[in-house]
């Protein structure tokens, strides 16, 4: 039997995660930091971006999803949980969970996955 601390993280998600790559603006203010970049993955409450710029675990970011022609592009805050080293065998990256996320965003969310 195994331990639930001994869960990998894909197993602790309450969401799913899809391979999805869509264009994003990512703006960091404390950090000055500015950057066009793309998902790795997306779910409701998180995504993995391509970043070759590590922000500290913690920084509070705001996000600007394309969604495609004739739509508004998603707006949403994150939160940096994990950076992804290209040293440590990972894409580089930043892993954010989104925070005070409403349904019609989660929907929207939904929409990308589904269409992409």
């Amino acid at each position: 039997m195994t331990d639930s601390s001994e869960k990998t993280g894909a197993e602790r998600r309450k969401y799913r995660r899809a391979n999805v790559h869509v264009e994003l603006r990512l703006l960091a203010p404390e950090q000055h930091v500015m950057l066009l970049s793309h998902t790795i993955d997306l779910s409701r409450r998180g995504a993995f971006i391509r970043s070759n710029k590590p922000l500290p675990i913690g920084s509070r970011v705001l996000l600007s999803i394309d969604r495609g022609p004739q739509r508004d592009p998603l707006q949403l805050e994150a939160t940096v949980v994990r950076v992804g080293k290209l040293q440590e065998g990972r894409f580089p990256g930043i892993a954010l969970n989104f925070t005070d996320i409403t349904e019609r965003e989660e929907a929207k969310i939904d929409e990308l996955i589904e269409r992409t």
